[in-house]
Protein backbone atom coordinates (compact mmCIF):
# COMPACT_ATOMS: atom_id res chain seq x y z
CA UNK A 1 0.00 0.00 0.00
CA UNK A 2 1.52 3.22 -0.76
CA UNK A 3 0.21 6.38 0.59
CA UNK A 4 1.23 9.60 -1.44
CA UNK A 5 1.89 12.91 0.63
CA UNK A 6 1.58 14.93 -2.59
CA UNK A 7 -1.08 17.54 -2.30
CA UNK A 8 -2.06 19.58 -5.82
CA UNK A 9 -3.60 22.34 -6.30
CA UNK A 10 -4.70 24.28 -9.09
CA UNK A 11 -1.85 27.19 -8.28
CA UNK A 12 0.92 25.16 -8.08
CA UNK A 13 1.74 21.62 -7.72
CA UNK A 14 3.87 21.43 -4.13
CA UNK A 15 5.10 18.25 -1.73
CA UNK A 16 3.64 19.32 1.40
CA UNK A 17 3.68 17.00 4.26
CA UNK A 18 0.22 17.23 6.64
CA UNK A 19 0.42 19.03 9.77
CA UNK A 20 0.21 16.40 13.06
CA UNK A 21 -2.99 16.86 14.73
CA UNK A 22 -3.08 19.61 17.54
CA UNK A 23 -5.12 17.12 19.86
CA UNK A 24 -2.11 14.97 20.06
CA UNK A 25 -1.83 11.16 18.70
CA UNK A 26 -2.90 8.12 20.15
CA UNK A 27 -2.47 4.62 20.57
CA UNK A 28 -4.96 2.08 20.98
CA UNK A 29 -7.46 -0.49 19.67
CA UNK A 30 -10.53 0.33 17.66
CA UNK A 31 -13.36 -2.38 18.21
CA UNK A 32 -17.26 -2.95 17.26
CA UNK A 33 -19.44 -3.14 19.84
CA UNK A 34 -22.71 -3.42 18.28
CA UNK A 35 -23.93 -3.87 14.91
CA UNK A 36 -22.14 -0.46 12.97
CA UNK A 37 -21.36 0.55 16.46
CA UNK A 38 -17.40 1.31 17.04
CA UNK A 39 -15.06 2.65 19.65
CA UNK A 40 -11.77 3.59 20.33
CA UNK A 41 -10.03 2.29 23.47
CA UNK A 42 -6.62 3.73 24.56
CA UNK A 43 -4.67 3.00 28.19
CA UNK A 44 -4.75 0.03 30.25
CA UNK A 45 -7.12 -1.61 28.25
CA UNK A 46 -7.26 -4.87 30.28
CA UNK A 47 -8.13 -2.90 33.36
CA UNK A 48 -11.69 -2.82 34.66
CA UNK A 49 -11.86 0.99 35.11
CA UNK A 50 -12.95 2.56 32.10
CA UNK A 51 -13.40 6.65 31.42
CA UNK A 52 -15.67 6.69 28.60
CA UNK A 53 -15.47 10.23 26.71
CA UNK A 54 -18.98 11.20 24.64
CA UNK A 55 -18.51 14.58 22.73
CA UNK A 56 -21.05 16.59 22.01
CA UNK A 57 -23.39 17.59 19.08
CA UNK A 58 -21.67 16.05 16.10
CA UNK A 59 -18.49 15.42 17.92
CA UNK A 60 -16.99 11.67 17.39
CA UNK A 61 -13.28 10.52 18.06
CA UNK A 62 -11.00 13.21 19.98
CA UNK A 63 -13.66 15.31 20.44
CA UNK A 64 -12.15 17.79 22.79
CA UNK A 65 -9.10 19.88 23.13
CA UNK A 66 -7.87 18.39 26.61
CA UNK A 67 -8.89 14.79 25.55
CA UNK A 68 -5.22 13.99 25.03
CA UNK A 69 -4.56 15.15 28.82
CA UNK A 70 -7.38 12.61 29.51
CA UNK A 71 -6.04 9.95 28.24
CA UNK A 72 -2.52 10.94 30.11
CA UNK A 73 -4.32 10.87 33.50
CA UNK A 74 -5.96 7.93 32.37
CA UNK A 75 -2.37 6.15 32.14
CA UNK A 76 -1.33 7.48 35.09
CA UNK A 77 -4.02 5.85 37.29
CA UNK A 78 -3.94 2.55 35.25
CA UNK A 79 -7.16 3.57 33.65
CA UNK A 80 -8.42 3.19 30.00
CA UNK A 81 -10.26 6.12 27.90
CA UNK A 82 -13.11 4.61 26.27
CA UNK A 83 -14.28 6.96 22.72
CA UNK A 84 -17.36 5.76 21.55
CA UNK A 85 -19.06 6.58 17.64
CA UNK A 86 -22.47 6.81 18.30
CA UNK A 87 -25.10 6.79 15.63
CA UNK A 88 -25.46 10.74 16.21
CA UNK A 89 -21.78 11.49 16.14
CA UNK A 90 -20.07 13.49 12.83
CA UNK A 91 -22.85 13.48 10.23
CA UNK A 92 -25.42 11.42 11.87
CA UNK A 93 -26.30 14.99 14.27
CA UNK A 94 -30.35 15.60 14.20
CA UNK A 95 -30.79 12.29 13.12
CA UNK A 96 -31.98 10.95 16.31
CA UNK A 97 -32.77 10.96 19.39
CA UNK A 98 -31.61 10.81 23.28
CA UNK A 99 -33.44 7.66 23.53
CA UNK A 100 -31.38 6.18 21.01
CA UNK A 101 -28.45 7.21 22.49
CA UNK A 102 -28.77 6.32 25.22
CA UNK A 103 -29.38 2.52 23.61
CA UNK A 104 -26.41 2.97 22.22
CA UNK A 105 -24.07 3.73 25.37
CA UNK A 106 -25.87 0.49 27.04
CA UNK A 107 -24.71 -1.68 23.94
CA UNK A 108 -21.10 -0.36 24.92
CA UNK A 109 -21.39 -0.78 28.83
CA UNK A 110 -22.71 -4.24 28.31
CA UNK A 111 -20.14 -4.87 25.97
CA UNK A 112 -17.11 -3.64 27.45
CA UNK A 113 -18.50 -5.75 30.75
CA UNK A 114 -18.68 -8.74 28.91
CA UNK A 115 -15.42 -8.21 26.68
CA UNK A 116 -13.36 -6.20 28.64
CA UNK A 117 -13.01 -6.50 32.47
Amino acid sequence: LFISTTFHTAETMTTETPPLSPYGLFSGSLFQYHRNLVAFESGHQSNTNKLILIGGLSDGLIPTPYTKHLDKQCKQLGWSLVQPILSSSYLGFGNGDLARDTKEIGYLLEYLKCHHS
